[in-house]
């Protein structure tokens, strides 16, 4: 299996006749609106190269912006990945997809969402088994190292993290493996999801593309987001950090479909 494939798969899939209408690049989210469609995704703070595209991505098609989630241009990429999501993380896409929680979907506030987090959702699953987590996520580590046997990779390690590189040793150890959905737009998705074909992979975070096709390439969990508030997520990117995304939406966990 070439994992690379995934981009094409989710970049055909693009509409050509919806236009990109604001975003907005700030530390740590990006944010595009397309109309009523709003995608969010996190900075990737990458700029050693030179972007592709030269002019404002104001008036693109989500089809073209797509593209530039290949360039290896941190903000160039953001904005694209951000672009994919506000057309596949749309409520009535996600809900097609049985995203919601049923009942669940309702939760009216910022703790109760929080309730339906990957990290909340599969705290029993994980118990007494290998754990590895690809990206910093908050208030999560405290409530599982002491109940897995947990080893976190970051690309900017803190003390006591696994750094990126250790992806190649660990992560085929692992029982499951929870990666950020910025692998997706800093480009290391293909490769992890391809060491972790033996654990219980879920993409976790604001920038995971809702789209089925990840399951193909071994993904057993997407959950992600879906901002329904686009004048609040436009706020919050430009206020910046302090600012908690989760509060212009709501969380998305979706699973394959099975006959």
């Amino acid at each position: 299996m070439n994992y690379w494939n995934l981009y094409d798969e989710i970049i055909d899939g693009l509409p050509q006749d919806i236009y990109i209408d604001d975003y907005a690049v700030g530390r740590p989210w990006t944010y595009v609106r397309a109309g009523d469609l709003v995608g969010i995704c996190m900075t990737i703070p990458a700029y050693s190269r030179p972007r592709l595209r030269k002019e404002s991505f104001l008036g693109c098609s989500l089809r073209e912006a797509g593209e530039y989630v290949r360039s290896w241009q941190g903000q160039e990429a953001s904005i694209a990945a951000a672009a994919i999501n506000a057309y596949y993380n749309q409520p009535s896409k996600v809900e097609a997809m049985q995203g919601f929680h049923g009942e669940d979907a309702s939760a009216e506030t910022l703790d109760e969402r929080k309730k339906l987090e990957a990290f909340a959702m599969y705290t029993e699953q994980i118990r007494g088994k290998k754990v590895a987590v690809v990206g910093h996520f908050p208030n999560f580590q405290k409530k599982w190292e002491s109940i897995c046997d947990l080893s976190i990779l970051e690309m900017q390690p803190e003390w006591g993290d696994y750094p990126a590189e250790a992806a190649e040793f660990l992560l085929p150890q692992q029982d499951f493996v929870f990666m950020t959905g910025a692998t997706f737009a800093n480009k290391t998705m293909p490769r992890l999801l391809e060491l972790s074909r033996n654990a219980v992979t879920v993409l976790v975070g604001p920038s995971v593309p809702m789209h089925p096709c990840l399951f193909d390439y071994g993904a057993d969990g997407l959950s992600g987001f879906t901002a329904t508030d686009a004048a609040l997520a436009a706020d919050l990117v430009h206020f910046g950090y302090g600012t908690d995304i989760a509060s212009c939406g709501k969380m998305a966990d979706v699973l394959p479909l099975t006959d």
